[in-house]
């Protein structure tokens, strides 16, 4: 019987392991619990603020506070959503994309 066992838990923990791999990667947390978070990020720089919780378009007349430039990809790793109104392109291609 402990040999089985054995056997058991060997294949069950190999299982696991697989399965670990095969996992996408978590999804960073955002400021935001009511955010959408990003899945195609813009190619260019984009504006962040300290209080904030989305990145903007460095035109964006939406942005409140001193903006910081940083990537997309930097903002996405530090829990930023985008702005709907001024990345409205980004996400309309998202969305179309999406529900083909």
């Amino acid at each position: 019987m402990s040999k089985w066992f054995g056997i058991f838990t060997c294949v069950a923990i190999a299982a696991f392991v697989i399965l670990l791999r095969e996992m996408p990667a978590p999804i960073p947390s955002l400021r935001s619990e009511h955010s959408e978070p990003a899945s195609i990020p813009p190619a260019q720089p984009v504006a962040v603020t300290s209080e904030g919780k989305q990145f903007h378009d460095p035109n964006c007349r939406y942005i409140h506070g001193k903006p910081q430039m940083m990537s997309s990809r930097e903002a996405i790793e530090r829990g930023y959503s985008p702005d709907p109104r001024c990345l409205q392109k980004a996400l309309a291609r998202h969305h179309q994309s999406a529900s083909q």
